[in-house]
């Protein structure tokens, strides 16, 4: 399962089967198919992430259903569970005809307002220029603010497109606008949550950007996170010097190949992640391995990966460690008793002599025929929080947790709930080693909550 949300790769992993046939035939242009589905469903009907037959008309560029959708009456400005139009979906992809198209089926100037902030938005982190003139020219106003309230030229600082910002600039952006965001102390000075989530860091961690896959050090005072940058990951870094969090900066990249889901080991001297790399970082890239690099004299080493009793001809994703140094992973690759397995689940690997051992696959209380993932196994076992795609669950992908009882045995995993999880992608959790935090991902934020919600839904599965 693809965990970055890309449009056009997402599109039909989330449907029911109805809207798959449907959505499907608006991609490939099939109208006669599509004409004769619209019989028995609404022109305004959505796949499961919320996206219409115009999304989709949009994003497989079919003017042909375009046009057929736009005669039928379909809503122009449906937005899917991200709050994205089908204008959205042509800036993401630099389609600029596609969307002159859509300005001038506009009926008044009220997309401007609505979605003008976000549209810019998406633009700059796309670093395209004439994206951005043409929706200024279009009558967006360059200092509008976005939900979080940054204007396009804080957002183009933020990433550091420097001849994006100049450009901003000579548009006529105010730099006045632009906010410095100074974080100090423990937690970068952030609000501790209750067992009600918040976004961690908003406009300094969590941005414009996809941000996931995140780990504080033991004292606190370094975090490790993933981004997305137009496709492809990189690991970030920040430290606290003094009371100060440095700005953050990019540690581990590469032109080609993504490295994501840092996490540290116990002795902090390796950064294990994961990656499609070459195993001799030049050559063709395979499936997702889980690789480390290790610190010497403040450095960190060329990525090593972690080898054959791991790393399977499948994917392996996510890293977390016991106490003494056991190693849990999910993977779709390891070999099974059914054989007819092909979804990912979730696994453990004892460290002996500096080498890990052949996995163990989890028991049912924790694995099902369905995706099971992103695990994070508490330090002493006691319990694992991983990400699952079930029947019971809010949204594209829940956070579940199974304890582990006196016996020795995992309890049958349960859904966190509604607090945590939502009908977006909820993932990469990570609890802190002071035990009083839980991070995760959602809608490509990273947020944060007491670690009493884990012991609240204890209480309750007793």
């Amino acid at each position: 399962m693809n965990r970055i949300v890309i449009i056009t790769a997402c599109f039909l992993l989330h449907l029911s089967l109805t809207a798959q046939n449907i959505h499907r035939a608006a991609c490939i242009g099939d109208l006669a198919r599509l004409d004769s589905l619209l019989t028995n469903n609404s022109i305004d009907i959505k796949d499961n992430g919320g996206r219409s037959l115009l999304h989709w008309a949009v994003a497989c560029k079919k003017k042909h259903i375009f046009d057929f959708l736009i005669q039928k009456g379909i809503d122009i400005n449906g937005i899917d569970h991200q709050g994205k139009a089908p204008m959205h979906v042509a800036v993401q992809f630099g389609n600029k005809e596609y969307l002159d198209y859509l300005i001038k089926v506009q009926v008044n100037a009220d997309w401007q307002t609505r979605f003008g902030a976000s549209l810019l938005e998406v633009a700059v982190l796309n670093r395209n220029k004439s994206l951005i003139e043409k929706l200024i020219r279009s009558g967006i106003d360059i200092n509008v603010v976005n939900k979080r309230g940054s204007t396009t030229l804080e957002i183009a600082q933020r990433i550091g497109a420097q001849d994006i910002s100049e450009y901003i600039i000579s548009l006529g952006a105010d730099k006045s606008l632009v906010r410095d965001f100074d974080m100090e102390g423990k937690y970068m000075g952030q609000k501790a949550p209750g067992t009600s989530p918040k976004m961690f860091a908003p406009n300094f961690i969590s941005t414009e950007e996809q941000e996931f896959g995140s780990v504080f050090n033991k004292d606190g005072t370094e975090f490790y996170f993933g981004v997305d940058v137009g496709g492809r990951n990189e690991i970030r870094f920040t430290k606290m010097e003094g009371k100060q969090w440095s700005k953050p900066e990019t540690i581990i990249s590469h032109e080609r190949h993504s490295y994501n889901d840092p996490f540290l080991s116990n002795d902090e001297n390796r950064l294990y992640f994961i990656s499609k790399r070459a195993l001799d970082g030049i050559g063709k890239v395979k499936d997702v391995d889980i690789w480390y690099v290790e610190k010497s004299d403040k450095r960190w080493s060329e990525p090593v990966n972690v080898g054959v009793n791991i790393n399977s001809s499948g994917n392996e994703y996510y890293i977390s460690f016991t106490n003494n140094g056991t190693m849990y992973f999910s993977s779709n690759g390891h070999k099974r008793k059914d054989t007819t397995r092909t979804d990912h689940d979730i696994y453990y690997s004892k460290f002996i002599n500096n080498e890990f051992q052949k996995p163990v696959l989890l028991s049912e209380a924790v694995n099902t025929e369905n995706y099971e993932a992103d695990v994070f196994v508490a330090p002493d076992e006691s319990y694992v929080i991983f990400c699952s795609t079930r029947e019971d669950g809010f949204g594209r992908g829940d956070l579940y947790i199974s304890f582990k009882g006196s016996h020795n045995k995992w309890s049958k995993a349960v859904n966190m709930g509604k607090e945590i999880n939502t009908q977006h992608y909820e993932y990469c959790p990570f609890v802190t080693k002071d035990g009083k935090y839980l991070f995760y991902t959602s809608n490509q934020d990273i947020y944060w909550v007491s670690t009493e919600i884990i012991n609240e839904i204890r209480a309750k599965s007793r």
